[in-house]
């Protein structure tokens, strides 16, 4: 107990060096202690010189206590990571995974820093927006496709400012909850994906293919996944087109990250933009940004 105390202090003073926001500290620390009251023990912990960042932290804590209880029961229930599986069983492992959290918490399962607040996870998909928008990635031409699209957060925040927008997911219960809320748009799908290829797409036929916080469960099905997504996203869009990767995966090595992704641009025909950058303010999100060589000329 004492050991998951200090490791909520230390996310905790994190925050107060501005390396954190309180929302990814706060569910930083529910993820390290697994416990509501171990989080307030650290809390009240905090030296004096952190009274600030602990009056935050707790009022951020109390005004989202049930997503906060949710989050831990979460933890406590499930086995979260699926190290160790072949690709299908980790396919298999996600689906069931996702389509039991999204029926506890949408905004949860698809980012537990929103502490099941539909206020903070707007907030994160704005920045994300604002981030597309200033790298001159939406038009009114632009046909998009979502992997990993959750209960449809982009599509939404997006439908009004792109020609297309297409979200898959391999969760039945993500899709279900994705078309419920985006079905008053016309220029919206959202469909059922085996997490496998891009089999619906035809080549050439989308501007943008993005992955926001989806892809590291990718990685954790291994290697032969990973190229054979980045082999399809290359196949599927326009030469100048982008894939835009937010977190490869959850490691916690930028580094290593850096070099992977790095090496995978080589290899499938893109060219990196930008590498682990993280531009925003509430989320710590890692952003890769790769752009589609011609394949015909190789041109950059």
């Amino acid at each position: 107990m004492h050991e998951r105390v200090a490791r909520c202090l230390s996310i905790a003073r994190r925050t107060a060096q501005h390396e954190l926001s309180p929302q990814v500290a706060l569910m930083q620390m529910l993820i390290a202690s697994e416990d509501v009251a171990l989080v307030e023990q650290a809390l009240a912990a905090l030296p004096p010189e952190l009274e600030q960042t602990r009056a935050l932290l707790a009022r951020l804590l109390d005004d989202n206590r049930t997503g906060c209880s949710q989050i831990v029961a979460q933890l406590r229930s499930e086995q979260t990571h699926a190290e160790g599986l072949s690709p299908e069983a980790s396919l298999a492992f996600h689906r069931q995974l996702f389509d039991t959290l999204v029926s506890v918490s949408e905004e949860s399962s698809v980012a537990l820093y929103s502490l099941g607040n539909p206020q903070i996870l707007a907030a994160a998909t704005d920045e994300i927006v604002a981030f597309l928008l200033e790298r001159s990635l939406l038009t009114a031409d632009t046909r998009v496709l979502d992997v990993g699209c959750g209960i449809g957060r982009l599509e939404l925040a997006l439908s009004a400012r792109v020609f297309q927008i297409t979200g898959i997911d391999l969760s039945p219960q993500m899709v279900a909850a994705a078309r419920r809320r985006c079905a008053h748009l016309a220029n919206v799908r959202c469909a059922l994906s085996s997490g496998r290829d891009f089999a619906q797409f035809a080549p050439c036929s989308l501007e943008l293919v993005l992955a926001v916080d989806s892809f590291p469960y990718v990685v954790q099905a291994g290697d032969a996944l990973v190229d054979a997504l980045f082999d399809e996203a290359k196949r599927v869009l326009v030469p100048d087109g982008h894939f835009l990767l937010l977190n490869f995966s959850y490691r916690d090595d930028l580094a290593r990250d850096r070099a992977e992704v790095s090496a995978l641009a080589r290899r499938h025909g893109f060219t990196v933009e930008l590498a682990g950058e993280r531009p925003f303010a509430l989320w710590d999100g890692a952003v890769f940004l790769l752009r589609a060589r011609d394949s015909l000329s190789g041109a950059w």
